[in-house]
């Protein structure tokens, strides 16, 4: 039967078969998919979709972890997919994903610009004149209006103190109003891999007396990959994934999020980086070994420089020891902030060795970091036991494990401190319509861990004991549920909570599909303890968040246009404080195929109290730009975002937008404070593909 299977599917699947795009529209996967948390994993999601549409992954051979990368994709998603092939012996076309438990035509959609159904050609020679080299270049310049406080030229007889005056030198912006981004990439077939990446934020000057290089971050990487013992060699920048994250990881981390079942990390050993954050990224050089078919060794050595404010600590007998604290915006504008620039030496080295049995998969992972000068702990009763990064070492092991539907993963990790991390979670999609997943992790509150990454309430990979259940159900063809709940508490004080507590996170959420429109309904509920003074005595108190959406979104008049409707409600409790906010989102998407020209275009209306109370929203952006504020208070947002593909190889990208606020005079404060009630923002780019 199963060498039938693919007939049937095309047979009775109704519709035109689906096929490959060129280029994906990979901010619709993104913003579907709630894949919108921060910056820099968005330009390393991004970057890998871009690498997967150049190089699809061969369906019938890829791996748990090679699908990882489709971040769209569930867990129990994956698991299906792997079974129905093992089953059947594989994929003859790409329709036949239909015929696996849990996966829509949506899902099919989302995944198809990155797969591939061939038969796997034997591995031979490496030959660099035989491939085909592929350039790529990203230019981008972006700005926004009215100017910022930071770039006023006040002339001297402006102040009545001198040093007033020179505080104003110091602090005024010393670079033009716009910033600029330049990514060149060149790949020869799988062999060889090279790029560099330029950038400058607004205010940061170019080829100044403190900014030689010309540009603000520099960064380059050049791979090479072999058939032979030596696998891969990565000079230059490099991520680090190893785990489920308790030692080292770099790069996009899988939260909760209305993907419930997506929280087991697929660890990638070193990858080149192509992102712009300017510190969470290894540099130096990475080699992976493969002395075995079902071994991998990864050795890697980092050492760069880093931005860190320095202190004084109190004298240690007749000697004072130095200390920082690591400065993580990356802006360097004006001289005070240029003073903090590369001041922290960070040295990283490690090796990680996995073997990968057909039944189970185990590894191991050995890190030592050194900073020069030592961190800064902090004076506060939260920073009581931050890593101070002098020699640490850290060492852990990690599994993966799955019979009759049944997947067990997990790691555990353990300081030179003796203190101790540890994750471990279970998964069954045994059944069809239903997946679930429960996930412990307790990690200890003297673990120090600086490059880790462990899935959790809190960034920090510290000081935390949670139990994490989800769920995935399709208890109709059209209806998709997702939920979790996550209990958690910590040992000792953390940010804004002096005393020790616990806390919990719940999430809902319903997706109804019809051929003509797509329903989602999602709440969240959040309690976590926060200070607060009730009757003028501090307290430890719950501090609520309740967050209620409904979308909507459909063809509307032509296939050629979508609409997308979406109310946004939130409430916050904190003590006697009450606060809401509300926000109305339209978007209209136009897409002409023909003249390669997309049009996005939003307006929105936002009313919410306070800061408190703020609504995050994501919004669409030239390719590689990030754009998810928040908004607060009363005003309006509206931007028109266009893509336009002249010619087969290049493909221009312009956004303008603009943001209102009718009961306020000024945006922002200190050097960013804007003298108007409207901030209109602007970002041209060139993509050229060779």
């Amino acid at each position: 039967m199963a060498r039938f299977s693919w007939l049937i599917a095309l047979v009775l699947l109704p519709g035109k078969w689906l096929t490959a795009q060129e280029l994906p529209d990979i901010e619709r996967l993104l913003e579907e998919n709630e894949i919108t948390s921060a910056r820099e994993h968005h330009e390393a999601i991004v970057s890998t979709l871009l690498h997967l549409a150049a190089r699809p992954l061969p369906l019938n051979q890829a791996s748990f972890d090679d699908l990882k990368q489709l971040v769209f994709l569930s867990d129990s998603q994956i698991d299906n997919i792997l079974r129905f092939r093992e089953r059947a012996g594989g994929f003859r076309h790409a329709n036949e994903l239909l015929l696996v438990a849990g996966i829509s035509r949506r899902d099919l959609e989302n995944i198809l610009p990155f797969i591939e159904i061939k038969t796997p050609s034997p591995p031979g020679k490496v030959s660099l004149s035989r491939a085909r080299i592929a350039h790529e270049l990203f230019v981008r310049a972006r700005a926004s209006r009215p100017k910022q406080a930071g770039y006023e030229r006040y002339a001297r007889e402006a102040f009545l103190k001198e040093s007033d005056y020179q505080k104003h030198l110091e602090n005024r912006f010393q670079g033009p109003a716009w910033g600029t981004l330049v990514k060149y990439k060149v790949n020869a077939g799988h062999a060889l891999q090279a790029g560099i990446t330029l950038e400058n934020d607004a205010g940061e000057g170019y080829f100044s007396r403190r900014q030689k290089t010309g540009f603000d971050f520099l960064s380059f990487h050049v791979t090479l990959a072999t058939p032979r013992l030596v696998e891969r060699v990565i000079v230059g920048d490099y991520a680090l994934q190893f785990g489920q994250g308790l030692v080292a990881w770099n790069g996009f981390t899988t939260g909760k999020s209305s993907a419930t079942l997506g929280n087991e990390r697929a660890a990638r050993g070193a990858v080149p980086y192509t992102s712009t954050d300017e510190n969470n990224f290894s540099r130096g050089i990475a080699i992976a070994l493969r002395p075995l078919r079902e071994m991998k060794t990864t050795l890697f050595l980092s050492t760069k420089r880093m931005d860190a404010r320095l202190a004084q600590r109190d004298s240690l007998e007749p000697e004072e020891v130095e200390s920082a604290t690591i400065e993580q915006d990356g802006y360097h504008r004006n001289l005070p902030e240029t003073r903090l620039k590369h001041t922290l030496e960070e040295l990283a080295t490690g090796l990680s060795v996995s073997y990968n049995h057909s039944l189970f998969r185990v590894g191991s992972h050995v890190l030592h970091y050194n900073f020069s000068p030592r961190l800064r702990a902090g004076e506060h009763a939260y920073q009581r036991y931050n890593d101070t990064g002098v020699h640490r070492t850290l060492a852990g092991i990690d599994y993966k494990h799955g019979i009759s539907g049944f997947y067990l993963f997990g790691e555990t990790a353990v300081s030179d401190n003796r203190s101790l991390a540890t994750i471990n979670g279970i998964r069954y999609s045994g059944f069809a319509p239903l997946a679930v997943a429960v996930i412990y992790r307790r990690y200890d509150k003297k673990y120090a861990a600086y490059y880790s990454g462990g899935f959790g309430e809190y960034s920090n990979t510290s000081n935390e004991e949670g139990v994490y259940v989800g769920i995935e159900a399709t208890p109709a063809r059209n209806l998709k549920v997702n939920a979790y709940h996550d209990w958690f508490r910590y040992f000792s004080p953390r940010y804004r909570a002096t005393a020790p507590g616990h806390g919990r996170e719940v999430l809902g959420e319903a997706i109804y599909q019809r051929p003509r429109g797509e329903w989602v309904a999602r709440f969240k509920h959040e309690v976590k303890p926060e200070d607060a003074r009730v009757n003028d005595v501090p307290r430890t108190i719950p501090r609520t968040r309740q967050e209620y959406r409904l979308q909507y979104a459909c063809r509307a008049f032509t296939p050629l246009l979508e609409l997308r409707s979406r109310l946004d409600y939130l409430r916050y409790l904190k003590g006697n404080l009450r606060e809401s906010g509300i926000l109305l989102c339209q978007d209209f998407i136009l897409t002409l195929e023909k003249p390669g020209l997309k049009a996005q275009v939003r307006l929105a209306y936002f009313d919410i109290d306070s800061y408190n109370a703020r609504i995050y929203v994501y919004e669409h952006n030239v390719l590689h730009g990030y754009s998810f504020p928040s908004y607060y208070y009363r005003g309006c947002r509206s931007y028109v975002n266009l893509n336009w593909k002249p010619a087969r190889s290049i493909t221009l990208y312009l956004k303008g937008g603009v943001i209102y606020y009718p009961g306020r005079s000024s945006i922002g404060s200190s050097l960013t404070r804007v003298d108007d009630n409207k901030l209109f923002d602007l970002a041209l780019q060139v993509r050229v593909k060779l």
